[in-house]
């Protein structure tokens, strides 16, 4: 299994001229199964200098060149038009959702559900230029939070909403489709949550009221320090055993 891929990474389009954005198509179309990924709409200034440098909106420049399809990743999206939703929708283009780095940079709350509405694939990201770390964990919770903040115009996550954003969302915005969950078939992509005995964590696991309940606790109190195990296509690559 190839576990690494090429990606045609513009900084932005802020930072792009037309005609470095139109090389990155070009480069797009010569190398096989590569991605795109950029961000796009983090904050309103920034909206604004590309709508003036451009004349149009943020995601019409991504589009011009051909850059947005199935294969192409944004991050952000705080602050997109509703016929930029359309647009990503009609590509199949996914949107990295970054919420520390949103809410580190003020830059705003993520509407969830108008991308949802609009067919727009949307996974967990992690944007560390401003996030918090690569925790997908305590991404999860941040976007549960943001989505509260939101109030009616908000999208109510349970715990496994969070979960399916971390996981098989991810898989399915890289065009992973033999990851992403552990059902049979699927290569055995996985993460060991054992916190410590006596831990906070480990306390209230153990009187959780069920799965739901559970994983609720998971992403409220988890973190990098209570991972026992990860494993890549079936090889451990972190943890002192070879069996759990």
């Amino acid at each position: 299994m190839r576990r690494s891929r090429y990606a045609v990474t513009p900084r932005f389009s802020l930072s792009c001229s037309p005609e470095l954005l139109e090389s990155c198509a070009d480069l797009l179309g010569e190398v096989d199964g590569a991605l795109v990924t950029s961000h796009v709409n983090e904050n309103l200034a920034e909206v604004a200098a590309v709508a003036e440098l451009f004349g149009g909106s943020y995601v019409d420049t991504y589009d011009k060149p051909g850059l947005l399809g199935p294969r192409s990743v944004l991050a952000h999206d705080v602050h997109p038009t509703d016929g930029e939703l359309d647009l990503l929708g009609l590509r199949g283009t996914a949107v990295a959702h970054c919420p520390t780095s949103n809410a580190a940079l003020g830059s705003g709350l993520f509407p969830l559900r108008r991308h949802r509405a609009a067919g727009v694939r949307v996974a967990l990201g992690s944007d560390v230029g401003a996030g918090t770390g690569f925790s997908l964990l305590k991404e999860g919770l941040q976007g549960y939070f943001g989505q509260q903040l939101l109030g009616a115009a908000g999208e109510p996550l349970t715990p496994a909403d969070l979960l399916h954003l971390a996981t098989a969302a991810g898989a399915d915005a890289l065009g992973l489709d033999d990851v992403g969950d552990l059902s049979v078939g699927k290569r055995f992509d996985a993460v060991w949550l054992r916190p410590d005995a006596g831990s906070t964590l480990d306390v209230v696991l153990r009187s959780a009221a069920g799965p739901d309940d559970a994983l609720a606790k998971a992403f409220a109190l988890g973190g990098p320090a209570d991972i026992a195990g990860v494993w890549v296509d079936g090889d451990r690559i972190r943890g002192v055993s070879a069996n759990p």
